[in-house]
C-alpha cells in the first residue's frame, strides 16, 4: 500500500487549493487512479487540509507510483509533478497502514481531535466505493481504521473539548475581539464546514450573526436553527460592509471576494478595520485583498499556532490514542504481509500435493491395482498425511515470517527451493516498509 499526498505540514495554501479535488469531482479521480495500470485500488481523499492518495500497486509497480500519481493529480492543473514533488510525502507499506490511521483517528489534524476528519475520510470511501476503486486490500485496512478511531474517542479524552478548524477560527476572532457577543459576524457558506462553525459561534456567545449562501434555503435553515439572520446572497457586498468579521467556508472554485469587490467594501465602510477569516481551500477571498488597508486577512495556514496550543494542552490524551493506533498497525500490517506470503503458501502445497498424487495414481494403477476400494482410499490418506507432516514445519516458518517482516525473502526460498512460481496474482505490491 501507498499513500501520496500533501497536507498543512508539508504544502502552503496555495499549493493545496491548485491540486484540491472537489467533491463533485473524487469519484472521476477515484476511477481515473483505479484504471491505470499500475494501480489495484485507490481513495482519493481532499479536505481544506490535505489532498491525498491511497492506492494499492499492482504487482511489481510500487517504485513509479508516486510519479504516476502526481501527474494525474497534475494534469490540467497549471502545476508541473516537480514542483508538486517538492511538498509531497510518500508513504509505503506499514508507514502508509499508519499515515492512515492516523489521518483517521484525527492525531495528523490541523486540529487533533477534531471529528470532521472521520467524516470526510467515510465520505471518500464512499466515493471510492460507489466508483468501484476499493478492493480487498484497502476494504479490510480501512475498516480496522475506523475500528481504532472509534477506541481512540471512546477509550481517550482527545475529544473532550469540541474542537474543529471552525472552532478554531473563531478562537481567532475572539483573540482580535475582547468579547464577541456585540460583535457583528457574517458566516459565508452554510455547508458542513459553516454549520461546525456555526456551532462554535453560538458556544461563543455571538448573538449577531448574517448567514448568506449561494443557497438561500440552507442558509435560512442555519440561521433559523440559532436565532440569526439570512441573507441572501446577491446581499454580500452591502454585509461586508456592516459587520466586524468575515468567516467564509464555501465550496467555490473561484475567490468569490476578489480585490475589487472588497476595495469598494473598504470605501464603503469609510476604512473602518474588517477581520476576515478564509477557512476555504480553495480560498474563498483573494490573497491580494490582504494588502489593502484596513482589511487583516487569515487563511487556514494561520490557524496552525493556536491548534498547537490546542495540542499541547491535550498532549497526554494523544499520546494515549497513539498507543491505540500502534496496536491497530501492528495488526494491520501483519494481514498485509500475510497477503505476500499465501501465494507461495498455496503454491507449494499443491505442487506437493500433485506430485504425491502422480505417484499414487501410478502406484495404484500398477503394482498396488489388487487393492480395493477402501485399501487404495487408506494409501491415498497415508500419502496425504504424510505430505502434510513434511510441509508443516515450512508452513509454519513461513506464517511466521510474515509477522516478523522476512516473509517475502522466505517466500522466495521457499519457491526455489520446491520448484514453484507463482503468477502476476501473487499478491499485491505493498511497498516496502518505510517511507521516502
Amino acid at each position: 500500500m501507498i499513500v501520496l499526498g500533501l497536507s498543512h505540514k508539508s504544502a502552503p495554501v496555495t499549493m493545496r487549493e491548485a491540486v484540491a479535488v472537489p467533491s463533485d469531482a473524487v469519484a472521476e479521480y477515484a476511477k481515473r487512479f483505479a484504471a491505470r495500470p499500475e494501480i489495484d485500488e485507490a481513495v482519493v481523499l481532499s479536505t481544506c487540509n490535505r489532498v491525498e492518495v491511497w492506492a494499492v500497486p499492482h504487482n511489481g509497480h510500487a517504485a513509479n507510483l508516486p510519479r504516476v500519481i502526481e501527474k494525474v493529480l497534475t494534469e490540467g492543473r497549471g502545476v508541473e509533478p516537480a514542483e508538486l514533488d517538492a511538498h509531497t510525502y510518500v508513504h509505503q507499506g506499514e508507514a502508509a497502514i499508519r499515515h492512515l490511521m492516523r489521518v483517521c483517528a484525527s492525531l495528523d489534524s490541523l486540529v487533533v481531535g477534531e471529528a470532521q476528519i472521520l467524516g470526510q475520510v467515510k465520505d471518500a470511501v464512499a466515493t471510492a466505493q460507489q466508483a468501484g476503486a476499493i478492493g480487498p486490500v484497502l476494504d479490510r485496512t480501512l475498516q480496522a481504521a475506523f475500528r481504532a478511531s472509534k477506541q481512540v474517542r471512546t477509550r481517550t479524552g482527545i475529544a473532550k473539548a469540541t474542537v474543529s478548524i471552525g472552532s478554531v477560527a473563531v478562537d481567532l476572532a475572539k483573540r482580535i475581539f475582547a468579547s464577541l457577543e456585540d460583535t457583528r459576524v457574517l458566516l459565508v457558506g452554510a455547508g458542513k464546514m459553516g454549520r461546525v462553525t456555526a456551532r462554535s459561534l453560538a458556544s461563543a456567545g455571538v448573538q449577531w450573526v448574517y448567514v448568506t449562501n449561494r443557497s438561500y434555503g440552507r442558509a435560512l435553515r442555519l440561521a433559523d436553527e440559532y436565532g440569526w439572520h439570512a441573507r441572501k446572497y446577491s446581499e454580500l457586498e452591502d454585509l461586508l460592509a456592516s459587520v466586524d468579521v468575515v468567516l467564509t467556508s464555501t465550496g467555490a472554485r473561484q475567490p468569490i471576494i476578489d480585490v475589487a469587490l472588497a476595495k469598494r467594501v473598504v470605501r464603503l465602510r469609510k476604512y473602518r478595520p474588517l477581520f476576515m477569516v478564509d477557512i476555504a481551500v480553495p480560498r474563498d477571498i483573494a490573497p491580494a485583498v490582504a494588502d489593502l488597508d484596513t482589511v487583516y486577512l487569515y487563511n487556514i495556514d494561520d490557524l496552525e499556532a493556536i491548534s498547537r496550543d490546542n495540542l499541547d494542552k491535550r498532549r497526554a490524551e494523544a499520546d494515549d490514542a497513539e498507543r491505540i493506533v500502534d496496536e491497530a498497525v501492528t495488526a494491520t500490517a501483519t494481514w498485509h504481509r500475510m497477503l505476500r506470503v499465501k501465494p507461495t503458501l498455496a503454491a507449494v502445497r499443491a505442487h506437493a500435493e500433485a506430485l504425491a498424487k502422480a505417484e499414487v495414481d501410478k502406484a495404484l494403477g500398477k503394482k498396488l491395482s489388487s487393492l480395493d476400494d477402501k485399501q487404495q482410499a487408506a494409501v491415498r490418506a497415508t500419502v496425504r498425511g504424510v505430505v502434510n507432516k513434511l510441509l508443516h514445519p515450512a508452513m509454519i516458518v513461513l506464517r511466521e515470517s510474515a509477522q516478523t517482516g522476512t516473509g517475502v525473502e522466505m517466500a522466495a526460498a521457499a519457491r526455489a527451493l520446491f520448484g514453484v512460481e507463482v503468477g502476476d496474482d501473487a499478491g499485491h505490491d505493498q511497498g516496502g516498509e518505510g517511507q521516502s
